[in-house]
């Protein structure tokens, strides 16, 4: 594991909070919306629940050796957070919603190239034609698969 304490502390926390999915999961989710059918010849319920029990044993892995190397180097558990840091890690979020949102309101096939392109754009890609080729070509597959799929009926 690395030597930084700020991704250490991030390393604990994240597993702290995967280990609280895990369990809401294996207490609630599960046994209430289990599910019906197979998949993989097993029931639903036994696959989602060994699903769940991988992510608890990781996540709380993690938060122990974490803790460890942060008692080891005397680091606190909880720090303030750099307002810089939190917008870097706050932005990605806030450019999903902005699309769903969009979505809701508008076809996907007229959102999901501006969608596409934006975050090409975000990411420092400047040729036009490969934002263009980059965003109309899996929107154009969306679009094709979707009349297909409601030509035979499925939609």
């Amino acid at each position: 594991m690395t030597a930084n304490p700020s991704i250490q502390r991030k390393n604990f926390w994240s597993g702290l909070g995967v280990a609280a999915v895990a369990v809401l999961l294996l207490t609630w989710v599960i046994p209430t919306w289990g599910g019906r059918g197979f998949a993989v010849g097993m029931h639903p319920r036994t696959l989602a629940t060994l699903g769940a029990w991988v992510m608890l044993v990781c996540a709380l892995a993690l938060s122990l050796l974490s803790a460890i190397a942060l008692l080891r180097t005397r680091e606190p558990f909880v720090a303030r957070p750099d307002l810089a840091g939190l917008w870097h890690q706050t932005w990605p979020f806030l450019y999903v919603l902005a699309f769903i949102v969009a979505i809701d309101r508008l076809p996907l096939t007229w959102v999901a190239p501006a969608m596409i392109a934006g975050l090409l754009l975000i990411l420092g890609e400047r040729r036009w034609h490969v934002l263009a080729l980059t965003a109309a070509i899996p929107t154009g597959g969306l679009y094709v698969l979707t009349v297909h799929l409601m030509r035979i009926g499925v939609v």
